[in-house]
């Protein structure tokens, strides 16, 4: 079983590298579209800049607190979108015929199809979080490797979601699209300052729409840490791996193979 693990890893570097070599075939477009990405996220962060410098804050919430949560979401953000966005294209596989490709390979097809695809531009993201989280105040060297821990956690959380919605193509047709506005929208409650959902709301936040464990959860371990929330948040995401990872492999058993042969 570690034998298995070792070579599973040296494939994912082995992977990765080719990706780096891939986006670096033209190093000006690779520094290009990170810096494009960084400064479009910088944008949307000015944007609530402006906000709280003219409220001062959101019932509790600072910017300093909003900062925290777009080091968060954006590291996260960024994990998925480099490491394992192919997920997202599961229904495409589907409907095309080519998820055989990934079937046959002697390693986890579920692995295969996670690192199928990497979007360079995303180190961005990268570097937008390191950047927020310098400028949230709440800079120590715990609080910095606390912050890499909780957004793997978010990493953890998104690539769950993310995988559940686009197993629906096992039971329907025509639901990327479905799978996609579904993952935005959750991004976009994600992305919100966590002190405006109050009541039953929050509880909404946290269950049926769980992105309270994107920002409300994050930001509290990180200003007023409390081993109960970590626990929380490491729980609530294994869970959901656990249940996704079982869907993706319910679906699986429904699939019917395609015409379409290939090596991967």
């Amino acid at each position: 079983m570690v034998a298995d693990f070792v070579k599973i890893c040296k494939l994912f570097f082995y992977i990765q590298k080719s990706n780096v070599k891939t986006a670096f075939f033209n190093t000006g477009d690779a520094v290009v579209n990170i810096l494009m990405m960084t400064i479009n996220n910088l944008s949307f962060v000015f944007m609530w800049w402006v906000i709280f410098h003219n409220k001062g804050s959101i019932n509790g919430w600072t910017f300093s607190e909003m900062a925290l949560l777009f080091a968060v979401s954006n590291n996260a953000f960024a994990t998925y979108a480099l490491f394992a966005r192919g997920i997202q294209n599961i229904p495409e596989y589907i409907a095309n015929g080519s998820l055989d490709n990934y079937l046959v390979t002697p390693r986890s097809s579920l692995f295969m199809i996670s690192v199928s695809e990497s979007t360079f531009a995303n180190w961005g993201d990268y570097l937008t979080g390191f950047i927020m989280f310098f400028l949230s105040g709440y800079v120590s060297w715990s609080c910095f490797f606390l912050m890499l821990f909780v957004s793997f956690m978010g990493f953890i959380l998104l690539y769950a979601l993310r995988l559940i919605v686009s197993c629906f193509a096992f039971f329907a047709s025509d639901t990327q699209r479905l799978g996609d506005n579904m993952f935005m929208a959750f991004l976009t409650f994600g992305m919100q300052p966590a002190s405006i959902f109050t009541g039953w709301y929050k509880i909404l936040f946290l269950t049926i729409i769980p992105a309270g464990f994107l920002s409300l959860i994050p930001v509290r371990i990180l200003t007023d840490f409390h081993l109960s929330d970590l626990g929380l948040m490491m729980g609530y995401c294994f869970l959901l791996l656990f249940i996704a990872i079982r869907f993706f492999y319910f679906g699986l058993k429904r699939y019917t193979s395609g015409n379409r042969f290939g090596v991967r």
